[in-house]
């Protein structure tokens, strides 16, 4: 999936040293965010896409996605906007996420996002190298050493197929 990005340039977030109290934007983890009287930790991480996640103690089925995920996601530090993931840690080797993306709102699974929470609950000490991803649509299983290229698996199933109309079929 690719080597993770974790300084602001990279991602790309819009910070400067002192924000919202970061320490170092070369290492966006922890960053807090107030979000109408809804206080965020998010950890900024792109896989070639910004991903924003958040880890919660709480069940996922309880969190507010719908109303929380479009704030994130245009949040004005994002240029670019963000995929928003919300994953509770349920032991060293395996996490629960919800996923919000970007221009798409929530969906069942996202790869680049399973590969970028697990970049960040790696960092924070959460979890080991490999870490099973448990995503609505179902579970993927992540590897990071720690630097170097995330590598993911898991299933794959065609939900549709169809076919493209050439120039002179009619749409009538």
């Amino acid at each position: 999936m690719g080597k993770p990005a974790l300084s602001a340039d990279e991602i790309p977030v819009i910070v400067k040293e002192g924000d919202n109290d970061i320490v170092d934007i070369n290492n966006m983890l922890a960053y807090p965010v107030d979000l109408n009287g809804t206080r965020l930790l998010l950890n900024l991480v792109s896989m070639g896409n910004p991903h924003a996640i958040h880890f919660s103690d709480e069940p996922l089925v309880d969190f507010p996605m719908s109303k929380i995920g479009p704030m994130v996601e245009m949040l004005d530090i994002f240029p670019k906007r963000a995929n928003f993931e919300v994953a509770r840690v349920l032991n060293q080797n395996e996490i629960e996420v919800r996923v919000w993306e970007r221009g798409v709102g929530e969906t069942l699974a996202c790869g680049t996002g399973a590969c970028a929470v697990a970049v960040a609950a790696q960092l924070n000490g959460y979890v080991d190298h490999k870490v099973n991803i448990k995503l609505l649509g179902g579970t993927l299983k992540v590897i990071w050493e720690g630097t170097g290229e995330v590598s993911m698996n898991g299933p794959a199933e065609m939900v549709f197929t169809g076919e493209w109309p050439d120039e002179n079929d009619s749409l009538d």
